[in-house]
């Protein structure tokens, strides 16, 4: 018997909502300070216009900001005791959960001013036999959309759980 219940399955073909988020100036100067970007195109406008851009400019694994917002930026009650949101976390009989591979495709760049909208869904939900054990491995894909539908990051996640 294996540790992907009907539950599970169910989880796994749920659709999950849109997150949608206006990009701040502020959030990409917070992210460029955090990451210790120097580039005065994440910082200044006019350096920003003078290089061919609209408005500041988000550096490139800015959407992660957002993944972390939608993720958790919600009730209380939404939250399992690690502080991950309930319903990231399919029902399963494990106990730890542990990062597999990521995949990343990055798109035109993220400006202030735009409308990020951020889609999640379930790729693949599939067991393996390991060394210790039998390990669920969830694929899920983050596709991340400006205003006008271009995707400017798609990110494929695997979580593994045991």
């Amino acid at each position: 018997m294996g540790l992907i219940t009907d539950g599970a399955r169910a989880w796994a073909q749920q659709s999950f909502p849109d997150y949608e988020v206006e990009v701040g100036r502020t959030d990409i100067q917070r992210f460029a300070r955090a990451i210790g970007e120097t580039d005065p195109i994440y910082y200044d406008i006019a350096a920003a216009r003078s290089a061919g851009h609209p408005d500041l400019v988000a550096p490139p694994y800015f959407p992660y900001v957002i993944r972390n917002q939608a993720a958790h930026l919600v009730d209380r009650e939404r939250l399992a005791p690690d502080g991950s949101a309930r319903g990231d976390v399919p029902p399963l009989p494990t106990t730890r959960a542990m990062a597999g591979e990521t995949e990343i495709e990055l798109g035109p760049p993220i400006h202030a001013g735009d409308t990020i909208t951020l889609e999640k869904r379930i790729m693949d939900l599939y067991e393996k036999e390991g060394r210790s054990g039998t390990l669920v491995f969830v694929k899920t894909e983050f596709t991340f959309r400006n205003q006008d539908g271009d995707a400017v990051f798609t990110e494929r996640f695997t979580r593994i759980y045991r």
